[in-house]
């Protein structure tokens, strides 16, 4: 069986970017989408995907460091800075299993966003679009056409979260 570039990345979570080279030795900069320093500091075996010129790379990282907010990869098999300029702009993506397990009250965006949003009352909210990380809490970005809603990622506002059937059950906000 064929597989596409797609089911394989299906397979996959991003979880940052190479957006520069370091140096001349085939060093990258890499941006991640997580605050787990954990996650990146554990990287193997990955891929890269650059979906504006949809090269895959199959790649082993041989190091990591942090660097201010981002951090410096070196994999296996890139070595220059010619080929470090290759992989510039791809996305990372790791096997979802990869990832650490959470606690039954934790989540990573990918299981909330496109999560479809209710009020204990039924009404449909609209769909999860984006979560601002505020340092205190987290706040989900709702969209149902062109009205957004905010709702505080707290135990006041959420009931439940339904990560399987990606639906999540907010209190209604009373506004004084």
């Amino acid at each position: 069986m064929i597989r596409t570039i797609q089911d394989l990345l299906n397979e996959r979570v991003a979880i940052g970017k190479i957006v520069n080279t370091h140096g001349l030795k085939g060093e990258v900069k890499f941006f991640p989408y997580t605050n787990s320093e954990e996650i990146v500091k554990n990287l193997s075996d990955v891929i890269l995907y650059n979906s504006d010129e949809e090269g895959v790379y199959n790649l082993t990282v041989e190091s990591v460091r942090r660097m201010n907010k981002l951090f410096l990869i070196r994999f296996k098999s890139i070595d220059t800075i010619e080929a470090a300029e290759k992989i510039k702009g791809c996305e990372v993506f790791v096997k979802y299993e990869e990832l650490p397990k959470l606690n039954e009250d934790e989540y990573y965006f990918y299981e909330i966003l496109d999560c479809d949003v209710f009020y204990e009352s039924g009404e449909n909210v609209g769909k999860v679009v984006d979560i601002i990380e505020t340092g205190s809490n987290d706040v989900l970005v709702v969209r149902k056409k062109k009205k957004e809603t905010l709702i505080p990622m707290t135990k006041d506002c959420i009931v439940e979260i339904d990560k399987g059937a990606k639906r999540i059950i907010a209190k209604e906000m009373e506004w004084i």
